[in-house]
């Protein structure tokens, strides 16, 4: 890329949201990083973002990704920690909402807060020259990022009211409410830094 002889190799589960990217420097896979087999001291870099926090056997799929780097090369994971997560003058209700999703998420292998523990767990994953920073912000519902929370929402809904946890009238109301000129904290996206011996 930039003339630099770099090359990209961009995967997911689902491809169809970074298929445009593929080029003559970027290769787009289609990769389940939990089954598929991955290549071997290959990159010099690799990037996670929001994907072990999802995954139940995230240790082992760490392991995984730590095996892809040469010897030398760096990882970079971030992932949430929703420790912070909420909305500014929040109407009676509308947290409990927040916390039916995120118990509804972790019945599936979510983790709320793996966020905090992704530099430990890559210490124990035997990696180097560790560093963690995190970062939250306070958004409005004009901001770009809202839509996330707010989609989220809505595209969990039906499961969720199909599941018992959650009333017709309480997801209208939630519905309402992300309607509405908000502000919430996001919650802290968490990187860990480190290199492979």
């Amino acid at each position: 890329m930039d003339g630099r002889g770099a090359h990209v190799t961009a995967i997911d589960i689902d491809t169809r949201f970074v298929d445009q990217l593929a080029s003559d420097s970027i290769e787009v896979r289609r990769v389940d990083i939990r089954e598929d087999e991955l290549p071997q001291a290959e990159f010099d870099l690799v990037h996670s973002r929001l994907v072990l926090e999802h995954l139940a056997d995230r240790r082992p799929i760490l392991d995984r990704l730590v095996a892809t780097l040469r010897p030398g090369g760096w990882i970079v994971i971030e992932d949430y920690d929703w420790s912070c997560f909420g909305f500014e003058g929040e109407k009676p209700g509308f947290s409990d909402v927040a916390e039916v999703i995120l118990d509804f998420m972790a019945k599936a292998g979510f983790e709320r807060d793996y966020g905090r523990r992704v530099v430990g767990e890559m210490e124990s994953a035997g990696l180097t020259e560790l560093r963690g920073e995190g970062r939250a912000r306070l958004i409005d519902s004009s901001s770009p990022g809202f839509d996330f929370f707010r989609l989220t929402f809505e595209s969990l809904r039906g499961v969720i009211m199909d599941a018992g946890l959650l009333s017709a009238e309480e997801a209208d109301a939630a519905s309402a409410r992300f309607g509405e000129n908000v502000r919430l904290l996001t919650p802290m996206m968490m990187a860990g830094i480190g290199r492979r011996r």
